[in-house]
């Protein structure tokens, strides 16, 4: 199997690849300004949908996976265009060229499609997305099921594990734990934390089933952002005294945010037999991988 990897240089493109390369798929995979995580990366700009869709007819894969995205949340309020046009019209020239070609696609999605309450979401609950990033996201869905039907949307959120970047929620927490700096964490912000790798391996798994349509794929635990914070800080060893648990009121941000939120997986862990990890279990690989690849996390 040949994959494209459109955002290979992300957290998600990077658990990707190591998942394909332990299944010994062939692949190639993107950049946008950090070519410096794999050499064999190429450039390509996901608010080009001309540059998308020839990226994929040049190569012509067996599946693209299209984890790239603008994904700012409060910086998609102010230029809602640029949202639209990376996180959707990119996406829908990707999924008809996919569409032409008999490829696979994988379109990345999120629980910012859903509102402030009402969670656990399951996949057939009705969307209601309170943010420009979310509705984005929810056009990007619906463009890429419409053009390419057998296309797979996964919806996900707050992922977190090692990632070359070092950009994800828990490194800025150990960043600023370290360095003796108190951190705000909203404490009603209700989500389940994503592993990066079981994202990446059940991404994989659902294309090898040739399965389609809208799929949850996210963490088997509902905790809140502070809860899974003082976790981490746990995990690692390090002081949780400096996190305060806020209100998202409180931090008085752009976008709203779900709150009462979170993803059901039962379809998914009926599916593919395993459950994905907990956010305890989740820190605690993070944590071994981390010290395996860097010598210490």
């Amino acid at each position: 199997m040949k994959a494209l990897v459109l955002g290979a240089s992300g957290q998600v493109g990077q658990a990707l690849i190591l998942e394909l390369e332990k299944r010994r798929w062939s692949w190639e995979g993107t950049y946008f300004q950090h070519p410096e995580v794999n050499p064999r990366l190429f450039p390509l700009d996901l608010g080009d949908a001309a540059a998308c869709a020839k990226a994929v007819a040049d190569r012509k894969p067996n599946v693209v996976f299209l984890p790239s995205g603008w994904t700012w949340v409060d910086g998609c309020e102010d230029d809602p265009a640029r949202a639209y046009r990376v996180n959707a019209r990119a996406p829908e020239a990707v999924a008809k060229e996919c569409q032409r070609l008999g490829a696979a696609l994988v379109y990345y999605s999120t629980e910012y499609v859903f509102g402030e309450h009402g969670g656990p979401y399951g996949e057939q609950d009705e969307p209601n997305a309170v943010s420009v990033y979310g509705q984005s996201k929810l056009d990007g869905e619906r463009l890429v099921l419409a053009a390419c039907p057998d296309a797979l949307a996964l919806r996900t959120t707050v992922v977190y594990g090692p990632e070359p970047q070092g950009k994800n929620f828990i490194y800025q927490l150990i960043k600023n734990l370290r360095d003796k700096k108190p951190m705000s964490v909203p404490a009603d912000q209700l989500s389940s934390p994503t592993y990066n790798r079981d994202l990446a391996r059940a991404s994989v798994e659902l294309v090898e089933l040739a399965e389609r349509g809208v799929w949850n794929v996210a963490g088997s635990e509902v905790v809140d952002r502070y809860a899974f914070a003082k976790l981490a800080a746990a995990v690692f060893g390090l002081d949780n005294a400096l996190i305060s648990g806020v209100s998202t009121a409180s931090m008085k941000q752009k976008a709203k945010r779900p709150l009462d939120a979170g993803l059901r997986i039962e379809k998914l862990v009926e599916r593919l037999g395993w459950k994905p990890k907990g956010p305890l279990e989740g820190l605690q690989a993070m944590k071994a991988e981390m010290e395996k690849l860097n010598g210490g996390a």
